[in-house]
């Protein structure tokens, strides 16, 4: 009997332990990501965060990122406001109350973004989070520059065109001895930009600008 009552004091204890909520003062921001200091792998679980003594927000964060519902009060106790989080941003209906306990605003988002009355999306909420973090970074990842077209390659008079097609994109010309003559951009078969001239040695001799 005594090592039966043992062991459902164990569970207890590991079931206490496990739903005990996390300072979340005590993370860290690499980058986007919440960790708890010293580790190596993004935070999982529920936090909470102190200020005089009151509970100022609660939630959960997932692999790093706020998910599910995050709950903001008041220093009086009173709620403040409280929506969901997806993978970082908010998502779905956030409300937003009075400190004497009125609702004042009632939002719908969308994946970050604030959507309008009719359902459309208006202006991406400012977040400082991993998932606007991560976004910009597969963003920029996406974001190559084109390799420039070697000049000889396109065809025309005063539009030039490749493959048939008025050329858009970066160009280069080569002198015989291997250096760069000229390199700049074309828009629609058009000089547009900055081109940038060299002489036979690969020196700037000179810019124009189209």
């Amino acid at each position: 009997m005594k090592k039966m009552l043992f062991c459902a004091g164990i569970i207890v204890c590991l079931i206490a332990c496990s739903s005990e909520k996390i300072q979340f003062g005590q993370l860290q921001d690499r980058n986007g990501l919440f960790y708890l200091v010293n580790k190596t792998t993004p935070f999982s679980g529920d936090v909470v965060s102190y200020t005089n003594g009151k509970v100022e927000f609660e939630g959960k964060i997932e692999k790093g990122l706020r998910t599910g519902l995050w709950v903001y009060y008041y220093p009086t106790g009173q709620k403040k406001s409280e929506g969901k989080f997806l993978e970082g941003l908010k998502d779905g209906t956030w409300t937003t109350w009075k400190d004497n306990g009125q609702q004042d605003v009632v939002e719908a988002y969308k994946v970050g973004k604030r959507l309008n009355s009719d359902g459309t999306v208006t202006e991406p909420v400012k977040i400082d989070s991993a998932a606007i973090k991560a976004a910009e970074a597969a963003k920029q990842e996406k974001i190559r520059k084109p390799e420039p077209v070697v000049y000889e390659r396109l065809h025309g008079g005063p539009t030039k065109y490749l493959d048939g097609i008025p050329y858009t994109g970066p160009v280069v010309k080569y002198n015989r001895d291997g250096w760069k003559e000229f390199d700049g951009y074309f828009r629609v078969g058009k000089k547009d930009g900055k081109w940038t001239y060299y002489d036979r040695f690969g020196r700037v001799k000179d810019v124009k600008y189209f």
